[in-house]
């Protein structure tokens, strides 16, 4: 469920940068951009294919701990790199074939070599508002220390925050879950599910100032590779989630997360995936290249 999510999510900014291509040039978020998305198809099916991916996320986190599902959310580059390849017949530098086989198999080994445990501590509200305080107080300096210095430093630091209010909405997605099954009354009757529409409001409009403050293969970099040891991290504090310890296996855990994060942090830097997201409207790598627009452009010219 965790690669399903990743899967939806790579597709989803594929079809939401398609739903943007025509739009009028603006500096920033404007109400005639999102009457522009609306409008298109392709932009609505992004839409719903990144809600059934967070809902496939959420069955992933019910079903696993953090320490496995938010690592696996990585691979949401690697996906997104093979679906360019695959249907828009991008060519593979090696450049980006070996950030791909490395962030893949530094994630293959760390799982692996690390056998997460899910944790069975079912924390309470003191120890909820003990970690919400902290991972605020992160996002808040994030914010106040990304107002200053050059773009990329800007858009690194405001993405990190994103990042950790994002790992925090998770560790919210997986207690809320667990209400769910209960029952909706329940649900409705809890915190978490106005806890997860504020935090999930906050990290959203911090990753678009983010996107707005600099590059985007800046922001990007550390939105992906922040979440995952934050969200370790959190497991372990909230639902006693573990790796296995002893030196050999840490080294080993640490070596793999290193290559992990090269990988990750190549394909996220690669004017490959940032060309998804960048590039002037009209001209940007998607455009035309789809086979289901050249399909189309052999019907409309035979």
């Amino acid at each position: 469920m965790a690669l399903l999510a990743a899967f939806a999510n790579a597709v989803a900014s594929v079809c939401q940068r398609l739903g943007v291509e025509d739009a009028p040039s603006t500096k920033g978020p404007s109400m005639g951009l999102v009457r522009h998305m609306v409008r298109r198809p392709v932009w609505i099916i992004g839409f719903v294919i990144m809600a059934l991916g967070y809902a496939s996320q959420a069955v992933a986190l019910h079903l696993g701990g953090l320490n496995v599902v938010q690592p696996l959310m990585v691979s949401e580059l690697v996906i997104l790199v093979f679906v360019l390849w695959l249907w828009y017949s991008t060519p593979l530098r090696p450049r980006d074939l070996v950030a791909a086989l490395s962030t893949a198999l530094g994630l293959g080994v760390f799982l692996f070599v690390s056998a997460p445990s899910a944790g069975t501590r079912v924390p309470d509200n003191s120890l909820w508002l003990a970690v919400g305080v902290v991972v605020v107080l992160v996002v808040a300096l994030s914010v106040i220390v990304g107002s200053r210095g050059p773009a990329w430093w800007r858009a690194v630091v405001r993405g990190a925050g994103a990042s950790v209010g994002f790992a925090l909405l998770s560790a919210v997605t997986k207690s809320m879950t667990n209400l769910l099954v209960t029952g909706w009354g329940a649900l409705f009757s809890s915190w978490q599910i106005y806890a997860l529409a504020v935090i999930g409001l906050g990290s959203f409009l911090i990753m678009q100032s983010a996107f707005q403050v600099g590059p985007f293969t800046a922001s990007q970099s550390s939105l992906i590779l922040v979440n995952p040891f934050v969200s370790i991290a959190i497991g372990y504090v909230l639902y006693g989630e573990s790796l296995r310890g002893g030196s050999l296996y840490t080294s080993l855990e640490v070596l793999s997360l290193v290559v992990m994060v090269l990988g990750a942090l190549g394909l996220s830097t690669s004017s490959l995936v940032a060309g998804v997201h960048e590039g002037m409207p009209g001209t940007h790598l998607l455009k035309g290249r789809g086979r289901y627009a050249q399909w189309h452009e052999v019907r409309s010219n035979p």
